[in-house]
């Protein structure tokens, strides 16, 4: 993030710092989205071509990625799927987010006793508690942007089944959803995060064809980003301008007919006095 404030300042596209360098512009992305570190020989040419020559601010920078290089998303290489892995190196580098789902919450949003029975339903009865442990610590760390200084854009757009669905009850009791819900409505309240939720009186809608997320980024020349979650066959492609075009489309028409974010929140209330 500090590389590519760094690079807008300047005015370069990371285009123009690619060919400054001689690297191909994959290698910037890569390294802007954190999917990579960065050595320090290339951290300090960037640097170079960025105006950063002030002693004190190159040692903070190479500390930085040093660091970077040691928290690394390619640690759970062993159990997450290769798209998911360039997912999360942009989701971190996103200015906004939007995302639609119709079964179970968003894992941004989730707390993290939901987020452990979704885990344990969704795994093999064999799985190891270990590993499934290292799953949950993913979908936790991912939730570090919400509390970053400056946190992304987020709207979510939920089928009321999902406000609805007691995640977490095997037991007979609701009180993991109940948790849940009121951490939503917190979460609502903040003035970067959207929720609307679509009744179940509007019948049948495009949301129901599957999840899936768009990510912007704030470099105007940035391609937005479709991801298509569906367990081991997700999909992440910036390359297909038509299709995200197709399913930022059905985003709109999915706001058009969802409730207003007072009445999304009106209703996780409702819902969740019931339980």
């Amino acid at each position: 993030m500090r590389l590519r404030q760094a690079r807008d300042a300047k005015r370069l596209t990371q285009k123009d710092a690619a060919q400054a360098l001689g690297w191909g512009p994959a290698k910037i992305i890569r390294i802007e989205t954190g999917q990579v570190g960065i050595s320090d020989t290339d951290l300090k040419a960037l640097l170079q071509l960025y105006g950063i020559t002030d002693p004190d601010q190159v040692t903070t920078y190479v500390e930085m990625a040093r660091q970077s290089r040691k928290q690394h998303w390619n640690i759970y290489r062993d159990i997450l799927n290769q798209d998911f892995l360039i997912y999360l190196g942009f989701e971190g580098s996103a200015s906004m987010l939007r995302q639609s789902e119709a079964l179970i919450l968003p894992g941004l949003l989730q707390t993290e006793e939901y987020a452990r029975a979704v885990i344990h339903a969704f795994n093999p009865p064999d799985t190891s508690p270990q590993l499934m442990e290292r799953q949950l610590e993913v979908r936790i760390k991912r939730q570090e942007i919400l509390d970053r200084a400056d946190p992304p854009t987020l709207t979510f757009v939920l089928d009321e089944a999902v406000i609805r669905r007691a995640v977490g009850a095997a037991d007979g009791s609701p009180k993991v959803m109940q948790r849940q819900l009121a951490h939503l409505n917190d979460l609502g309240s903040r003035d970067n995060v959207h929720l609307r939720v679509v009744r179940f009186d509007r019948g049948a809608h495009t949301g129901l064809m599957g999840p899936f997320v768009i990510l912007t980024f704030p470099d105007p020349g940035d391609d937005e980003l479709l991801f298509l979650e569906n367990g081991p066959h997700s999909l992440a492609t910036r390359d297909d301008a038509n299709v995200i075009s197709f399913y930022a489309q059905q985003f709109l028409e999915l706001e058009k007919i969802a409730l207003s974010e007072t009445d999304t929140a009106q209703l996780i209330e409702q819902v969740r006095a019931e339980m």
